[in-house]
């Protein structure tokens, strides 16, 4: 029981990692708008895809470890240039670019020290 609650403590740290973002962000940039919904989509892909045997336990977590590495590349491009909003520090999305970082490099750390076989949701035969 105690490795599930983990499990599901992971994914949603891995939720809020990737839709972090304050909301004037997407009325400045709204091209920018695609880019949540889009690692949210290919990290429910590596979900289902390790829980249906699609993927193989060590694929999945391959796949969520890429997707926040993604997420943590995108923060870090995205940081200078929106910075500045105006006359002003555009400090919301400063430091939610940053607890975002900070949450995607601790999970991407979390699943890679558990064994892929502890990040599946449904039971396998050695359970």
């Amino acid at each position: 029981m105690k490795g599930r609650l983990s499990m599901i403590g992971l994914l949603v740290l891995q939720v809020i990692a990737v839709i972090l973002y304050p909301p004037d962000f997407f009325q400045e940039a709204p091209q920018a708008a695609v880019l949540p919904p889009t690692l949210l989509i290919l990290l429910l892909l590596a979900l289902a895809g390790m829980n249906s045997g699609v993927l193989t336990p060590i694929a999945g977590r391959v796949s969520l470890v890429f997707v926040q590495g993604l997420n943590v590349v995108m923060r870090l491009m995205m940081i200078l240039p929106h910075l500045r909003a105006s006359d002003s520090w555009n400090w919301p999305f400063f430091i939610l670019s940053v607890i975002g970082i900070a949450l995607s490099w601790l999970t991407i750390i979390w699943m890679e020290r558990r064994h892929p076989r502890t990040l599946l949701l449904r039971r396998t035969e050695s359970d």
